[in-house]
């Protein structure tokens, strides 16, 4: 049986099922051929992104899922622990306007930051989760791997990344002040309901500069200061660019993309992809700062590679390549059966959302 491989996965002694060609239509492979080392090197230098190589029929439906392993149990436990502590800061505060120090310092210790912000395995992992429990803390939590995800690609100093981290887990605890009815509700928001959501952004400002983490000015700030936009559009205050702290403009991005790619209880999920698209016209609207959407879409986007999407022609498939040359690059997609999609091109066929690894399995 055939399968469609991207060359850069090629292996020495796999067998080419079909001629391969080169742009003008000269063989450059035949049919038959046992790969070399030599030979993958040969065709990593043309114009080629698979070659079909003829496997055995059995190890067709393994390789593509069976031998995947979507959820790193290590990488679980650590979020489901640092979930808990979250939710602990977050109740503590909402009941008792006090801070738990002793859970906020687990969650920012180097050693956690480092294992939960680890590149392309926390993007993979986040989204192959399924979110059980209070939506609230997942955000906030997802919030602020993003942050640390961030601070990596700017190259932060560990002071900042400390502080970036700690503004994107706590940019939602001021939710623990509003109605928990209107956080749990499914239909739309009445205006005083939206009004009173709005207003988390000063009660977790509120809450936190009587605290130890008085002295931590950008946090505060940005905690206050993510809803608002470059345009003025934002609130609480209609601040512009220049008023807004650079914690705010980041976390900012960070909360648009966790709340729009994650399955809520008033919304279904978008694709990234989908996400990304508006988050780069909202950049070049003014409202997102450009420095730090554009690193953000890049970086993430590059993350994505090798998780599992469902199409809107209801299949499932992975993604094998996003190229880099532009910022709204769609990805190329390897389905269950084994046919590569390339989504720039294909227009009828759209990502619907990432998938959780219950879903893919």
């Amino acid at each position: 049986m055939l399968r469609a491989q991207s060359v850069d996965t090629l292996r020495t002694g796999m067998k080419v099922g079909r001629n391969v060609l080169d742009l003008d239509g000269t063989v450059i492979v035949k049919s038959g051929t046992v790969l070399t080392m030599d030979m993958i090197q040969s065709l990593n230098g043309k114009n080629v992104f698979s070659v079909y190589i003829d496997v055995p029929e059995e190890e067709i439906h393994a390789d593509i899922i069976g031998h995947e392993y979507l959820l790193d149990g290590e990488y679980v436990e650590r979020y489901k622990k640092t979930y808990n502590r979250v939710q602990n800061i977050y109740y503590k505060l909402g009941r008792e306007n006090e801070l738990d120090l002793a859970d906020l310092e687990e969650v920012i210790s180097k050693d956690n930051i480092d294992e939960l912000c680890d590149g392309a395995t926390a993007v993979s992992q986040i989204h192959n989760m399924t979110r059980d429990g209070d939506y609230v803390i997942h955000h906030a939590t997802n919030v602020g791997i993003l942050a640390g995800l961030m601070a990596k690609w700017m190259r932060a100093s560990w002071d900042k990344t400390r502080e970036l981290v700690m503004a994107g887990l706590l940019s939602e605890v001021g939710k623990m002040k509003v109605p928990r009815e209107i956080l749990d509700k499914t239909g739309k928001l009445e205006p005083e309901e939206l009004d009173k959501v709005k207003r988390h952004v000063d009660y977790g400002y509120d809450m936190l500069k009587l605290s130890p983490l008085k002295k931590y000015n950008d946090v505060l700030l940005a905690i206050l200061q993510h809803h608002e936009r470059c345009d003025g559009s934002g609130y609480p205050n209609r601040l512009k660019a220049d008023a807004i702290c650079n914690y705010a403009k980041i976390i900012a991005i960070l909360d648009i993309y966790d709340a729009m790619a994650a399955n809520r209880s008033y919304a279904k999920r978008n694709s990234p992809f989908d996400v990304f698209k508006i988050i780069y016209e909202d950049v070049l609207k003014g409202k997102l700062d450009t420095k730090y959407g554009i690193l953000f879409i890049s970086e993430l986007c590059h993350s994505l590679n090798g998780n599992w999407v469902g199409l809107s022609n209801g299949e499932r498939a992975k993604i094998v390549y996003i190229a880099e040359s532009r910022v709204t690059s769609l990805p190329i997609v390897q389905t269950i059966k084994n046919e590569f999609i390339d989504l720039n091109t294909r227009h009828d066929i759209k990502i619907e959302a990432l998938l959780t690894a219950n879903e893919v399995g």
